[in-house]
């Protein structure tokens, strides 16, 4: 059976290897994020990802704001700025905005989470720092607690390559730790907030398990799957449906979960 692939319409070289984007959901805008990721060797050689080993490495990273703008003859990708930092492992925006300010958070792999705030009236310098919090560890993945409901203090909850979770709260342009606990064995890849109830956060790692937690009864997982066979490194609530959770791994399985009952999933892809 013979697949339609969609056409490609513009490219962009980031030089780095490229790991998360995210567009900018505020205003009717094409504009972007894309974080990136590469291992230098002696501080400038790129190295063989294949050969190298984290501790030959120095992981390094940078942030582009770009806008995709139609042509005539398709489409064109502009870069507008960019931002030299640690190797980039996510980015997500605030889809709310946080005492007027649009803001995004950027896990890196120096164990920071750096918070920027977007200015509509610069492209070249539109991210601008806010705030940053520092670990001893990777930080893997990021996720904002207001999704649904504006908030002056949301929430973010992080995830860290020894298996560490954390839960910060951001509050007049500085995070604050509420608390931090042992998810994982391996590294936990993933943390994501379900969005209909910001209480409950669920964390994905290597040790092949997803993992519910109850941030208001302390460090003890409501609910612990083995049904992925591999590292779980995706999780994302349904924003437009209560009880709804997608989850996907190394297994090359998505999951589509009802939160009410977490022993089996609804649905199943390969």
């Amino acid at each position: 059976m013979s697949v339609n692939l969609p056409e490609s319409l513009a490219t962009f070289d980031t030089e780095y290897c490229a790991d998360s984007l995210e567009f900018y959901p505020f205003n009717d805008t094409q504009r972007f994020l894309v974080g990136t990721y590469q291992l230098l060797k002696d501080g400038n050689a790129q190295a063989n990802q294949e050969e190298l080993t984290s501790s030959d490495a120095t992981r390094v990273g940078r942030i582009y704001v770009c806008d995709a703008i139609d042509t005539d003859g398709g489409m064109r990708i502009i870069e507008r700025q960019r931002i030299e930092t640690s190797a980039i492992f996510d980015i997500k925006w605030s889809y709310n905005n946080v005492d007027g300010k649009h803001l995004a958070g950027v896990a890196c792999a120096d164990g920071s989470l750096a918070i920027y705030s977007a200015n509509n009236q610069s492209d070249a310098e539109f991210l601008s720092p806010v705030c940053t919090n520092i670990a001893p560890s990777m930080c893997c993945s990021l996720d904002w607690s207001n999704r649904r409901v504006s908030t002056s203090t949301p929430r973010v909850v992080t995830s860290y390559s020894d298996g560490q979770l954390q839960l910060l709260q951001l509050s007049e342009s500085s995070l604050t730790e509420v608390c931090q606990w042992q998810g994982h064995d391996l590294e936990a890849w993933i943390a994501a907030f379900d969005y209909w109830t910001p209480d409950i956060v669920y964390s994905g790692g290597d040790d092949a398990r997803l993992k519910g937690w109850d941030t208001r009864i302390g460090p003890h997982p409501v609910f612990n799957s083995r049904r992925h066979q591999a590292g779980v490194c995706s999780i994302q609530s349904n924003f437009h449906r209560e009880h709804i959770l997608a989850t996907g791994s190394y297994d090359e399985h998505v999951f589509v979960w009802d939160t009410r009952n977490m022993r089996m999933p609804v649905q199943e892809y390969n």
